[in-house]
């Protein structure tokens, strides 16, 4: 069994910071945490606020070897909102390694309205190793092969509260990706799967959304849950037809002890000549970690994950963490005794007043131990 260890030394503190707040500002005596927190009246009006942090990137896998890149997260809310409005967040993201792979990012987190109308989009391109194991939920480790994955993705997202907490809207997603290098002699090199020769997908789909949290990025309390149809299409501009439903359903609860339990369920199916990009998936630095990315993948996956996460002090906190899950071929075929188990822990470092972290998580399974460092919590 190959023991494959994801090693990312990532440098999270603060290269730059800047920061302009309008001369309405009200007194530094209430941090912007406890505003948040607080019931305002409707007629309470916040200062602007604008900042951008510059984060230096530096990383080793034995996928790209040494990597070097930075990330700037520029924060702002506009003057007129009020205290509990959630901000505005734009991220550009650049990673070069010493084999000659790119990854980029440009991201961009919009409320309006009070929080009653969202935008949220990601556009990258991307140079970079992965490892295809085959399809199904005992693909074996030996079956393991490398290619190299260079990829435009896009996806937008606009979101109207039609009452509550409740938001309905639509999704688009779009993915340009070529295989420049594949195993000879691999699964991928015999041209049987679809996607082993690239793929060009246009999806576009509703998507119903409950959100209740208290914090985008670090929530205490409240819950998210997300469902979303996309439809993928050749009338689309896309290479096949196929569809894929999603459930993603979150809880956070405080009052458990100092920290807080978020649990979340996921699951996928997927319907039609979908390539094995679009598969449901396990694995990575948000879903089961403990697994390579990707190292599970087929029509249909049903994940379970709970953290732990708690202070420690200041600015660092920590995460206990758990996952189950399966991945298959029609819904009939689940088992429940063919879940894959993972889990671990970690710290984390605070970034901004807004909640924003850096993680550094240590995972364990079946498979070995993995290490991943990375902006934000899984979930």
């Amino acid at each position: 069994m190959k023991t494959n260890i994801l090693l990312l030394a990532l440098f999270a503190l603060p290269l730059a910071s800047l920061a302009q707040v309008s001369s309405e500002a009200t007194t530094d005596s209430l941090s912007r945490d406890s505003v948040a927190q607080t019931a305002v009246t409707q007629d309470t009006v916040a200062p602007a606020y604008r900042k951008l942090n510059v984060y230096p990137v530096a990383y080793y896998t034995p996928e790209t070897q040494f990597g070097f890149g930075v990330k700037l997260v520029h924060v702002r809310k506009s003057k007129g909102g009020l205290p509990n409005d959630r901000p505005d967040l734009y991220s550009p993201t650049f990673v070069y390694t010493t084999r000659k792979q790119i990854l980029t990012a440009l991201s961009a987190d919009v409320w309006r309205q009070h929080n009653g109308q969202h935008l949220y989009g990601q556009a990258e391109y991307n140079n970079y190793p992965y490892f295809f194991f085959g399809i199904g939920n005992q693909s074996p480790e030996e079956a393991e092969e490398p290619y190299t994955s260079r990829t435009i993705n896009f996806f937008g997202q606009f979101d109207q509260k039609i009452f509550a907490k409740v938001f309905l809207g639509a999704r688009y997603e779009f993915k340009h990706e070529t295989l420049p290098d594949i195993q000879e002699g691999g699964q991928l090199a015999q041209k049987n799967i679809i996607g082993s020769e690239g793929v060009v997908s246009s999806g576009i789909g509703p998507v119903l959304m409950i959100d209740s949290r208290d914090n985008n990025y670090t929530p205490k309390t409240g819950h998210y849950h997300q469902f979303s149809a996309l439809f993928f299409g050749k009338y689309l501009g896309g290479e096949n037809n196929f569809t894929r439903y999603k459930l993603d359903l979150r809880k956070y609860m405080s009052g458990l002890g100092p920290g807080v339990l978020a649990v979340q369920g996921i699951f996928t199916f997927t319907v039609g000549d979908a390539p094995f990009q679009h598969l449901a998936t396990l694995g990575g630095v948000n879903v089961m970690r403990g697994f390579l990315e990707g190292r599970f993948r087929d029509e249909d996956a049903i994940v379970g994950q709970v953290d732990y996460r708690f202070p420690i002090k200041g600015r660092i906190g920590a995460a206990v963490f758990g996952g189950a899950g399966q991945v298959s071929k029609r819904i009939p075929d689940f088992a429940a005794d063919q879940f894959h188990f993972a889990g671990g822990g970690g710290l984390r470092y605070r970034l901004n007043d807004e909640g924003m972290v850096v993680r550094g998580d240590v995972a364990f399974s079946k498979e070995g131990m993995y290490i991943y460092f990375s902006f934000a919590e899984a979930f």
